[in-house]
């Protein structure tokens, strides 16, 4: 009996453990018990206050509360030696624990602290640290303005001292900033630049990073087939220098890229065509698979289950494409499963100091049983294990609680926000604001209907416009559109965001064309003819989610405004459009236009437009 009560809670603990256990960095342990082992023979000089500098910022990526116990322990120190290097260098690696737990504000406090000690000290090297630090700050709370002016400071400084390596790292952080702004010209300036100065200085992973780097930035341009030739030269340097953890992550993005491709005909037709090659979509679908696979083997080594997590869903759309649904099903369990033991990863250390005290508990009654008699010890061990076995199942029902609750506020989330953003939303980032330089804009607006619903059942009303805002969420999805939003009878939708689409145009026209088609011969259940204005606009705008405890996400722009008046003023089954749409779309020969002539927009005067026909 006392033998098959181990077993059970001892398999019960491992189980558990091997869906919550974080597994930090081997290498990062490494280098954490070699600087303890140093710590010990400390002698209360500049040395130790290096060391627990050492230590506190090799726990960031580990442990960064523990990063910042030994970061102002350091800084204790180094105040009682008042040794401005050590305050320097404390300061530096608690900002990098505040950072790594995205407490942005006290991690500019740190750099900020740290930055001034090298400016009284006349520190170049630790001054373009630092501001380049601070830089990396403000770009992760999206405020680019100040990223760009501490990042060329910090550039400055590099280039004025020479130190060549730091102005290829300025120009990497800077090149990022233009990405994530969508100026792409300025980011792929930025990153030859920063290239030139690697191949220079023979600095082979600082090469691969940023040639990834200019393939995320083709990726994001649609331009697939200058990806493929990045990523591929990334990965062939990641190969050379041995770098396994850089030949996974390019892996995956070779994986995604023809994933990408095979789902998507158009961008498929033009990599074909650039690259003088004849990719068809099983050749991308077998490419995909065999490229995640083989980043997949590599993260296992390193128990990166997030990345695995991200493998695993996009096998399973390649199996799902393929209609082989015993792999898709093995596919999506595997990534249910690493995404759940992700979020789990949290309570890993409540789970150790748990275990650690039953260890305890177990080592103190095994000291009792030599003094009592056979029959007390073995029902002392018995409370033990029942009390150890309840404590597991407690603690593996509150963690499937969690993870119900936390999939039904995700789903939530999706269903109200795009997928991108309701990450963003997720990971605190608010509120949120993007440029985009250039998208299409779609209005719907049903013709008289404030007289069609005067006497009408209300419950009728509400049924009928789902059912036709529910056909338009259909061919918007179709043509890779966001809906916006619905006011009364109004229907907002949009290509290009949150996620940019060089051919937005297209995708915008063919959806309006398609939803006029569908109303020209629409009738309601009671057989009401339901007619439509459609209006169209292009050019760029400004998205982001405004609202505190509702979320909404919302665009504006003179292109939103216009396009919108494009919709009042058509006329019921036709398409209108302006003018700079006609001309931006009309690189795809697919449209024909009749000019309607100048016409009176309310707001802005007189303005030609045409009507779109396929």
């Amino acid at each position: 009996m006392r033998l098959i009560l181990y077993i059970i809670v001892i398999s019960l603990l491992i189980s558990s453990s091997q869906v919550m256990t974080e597994t930090g960095s081997l290498k990062g342990q490494k280098k954490i018990d070699s600087l303890l082992n140093e710590l010990s023979n400390a002698k209360k000089d500049t040395s130790e206050v290096r060391l627990r500098a050492q230590l506190s910022f090799n726990n960031s990526s580990i442990n960064p509360d523990k990063g910042i116990q030994y970061g102002l322990e350091g800084l204790k120190l180094a105040e009682k030696l008042k040794w401005k290097k050590g305050l320097a260098i404390c300061y530096n690696s608690l900002g990098v624990n505040y950072k790594a737990k995205s407490n942005y504000p006290k991690a500019l406090e740190y750099y900020q602290n740290s930055l001034e000690i090298n400016e009284k000290m006349g520190d170049k090297k630790g001054m373009a640290f630092n501001l380049g630090n601070i830089g990396n700050i403000y770009n992760s709370q999206s405020n680019y303005t100040k990223a760009l002016e501490y990042h060329n400071k910090a550039l400055k400084i590099n280039e004025k001292t020479g130190r060549k390596n730091g102005i290829a790292i300025n120009l990497g952080n800077i090149g990022n900033i233009y990405s994530n702004l969508s100026d792409y010209d300025k980011s792929l300036e930025y990153f030859h630049r920063a290239l030139d100065i690697y191949e220079e200085i023979g600095s082979e992973s600082g090469k691969t990073v940023i040639i990834g780097n200019i393939g995320g930035v083709y990726l994001n341009q649609g331009n697939y087939s200058e990806a493929l030739d990045y990523f591929h030269q990334s990965l062939k340097i990641n190969e050379e220098i041995g770098d396994i953890k850089g030949q996974a992550y390019k892996l995956t993005n070779l994986g995604v890229l023809f994933l990408t491709l095979a789902k998507d005909s158009i961008a498929l037709k033009k990599a074909n065509e650039s690259k003088k090659i004849n990719l068809t979509k099983d050749k991308c679908l077998d490419k995909a698979e065999e490229n995640l696979l083989k980043a997949k083997e590599l993260f296992e080594k390193f128990n990166n289950l997030d990345e695995l997590s991200q493998i695993y869903r996009n096998l399973h759309k390649i199996y799902k494409e393929r209609k082989k649904f015993e792999k898709a099903y093995f596919a999506l369990e595997s990534f249910k499963k690493l995404e759940d033991s992700v979020f789990s990863q949290k309570n890993n250390e409540k789970i150790a100091i748990l275990e650690k005290s039953r260890e305890e508990d177990l080592k103190q009654k095994e000291i009792e049983k030599q003094k009592t008699s056979i029959i007390e010890q073995e029902k002392r061990e018995l409370l033990i294990l029942y009390f150890s076995l309840a404590i597991v199942l407690l603690m593996i029902i509150i963690i499937i609680v969690i993870v119900i609750q936390r999939r039904k506020s995700d789903k939530l989330l999706f269903n109200v926000l795009p997928i991108s953003i309701a990450k963003r939303l997720k990971k605190k980032e608010h509120p949120i604001s993007d440029y985009f330089s250039e998208a299409s804009i779609v209005f719907i607006d049903i013709v008289n209907f404030t007289e069609l619903a005067r006497d009408a059942n209300p419950r009728r009303i509400v049924e009928a416009l789902n059912k036709i805002f529910t056909s338009y969420d259909t061919i918007a999805e179709k043509y890779g559109l966001e809906k916006i939003k619905t006011i009364g009878d109004s229907y907002m939708a949009a290509a290009g965001i949150p996620v940019v689409q060089k051919d937005n145009t297209l995708r915008a026209a063919n959806m309006a064309i398609e939803v006029n088609e569908l109303m020209k011969e629409y009738y309601t259940e009671d057989h009401t003819k339901i007619e439509v204005r459609i209006g169209l606009d292009c050019g760029p705008v400004v998205a982001g989610v405004i609202g505190e405890k509702k979320f909404i996400y919302d665009m504006w722009s003179d292109a939103v405004n216009t396009a919108s008046r494009m919709e009042s003023s058509s006329v019921a089954g036709e398409v209108q459009v302006t003018e700079r749409f006609k001309k931006t779309v009309s690189q795809y020969h697919e449209f024909q236009f009749v000019e309607r002539g100048e016409i009176e927009i309310k707001g802005k005067g007189k303005m030609k437009t045409y009507f779109i026909y396929k």
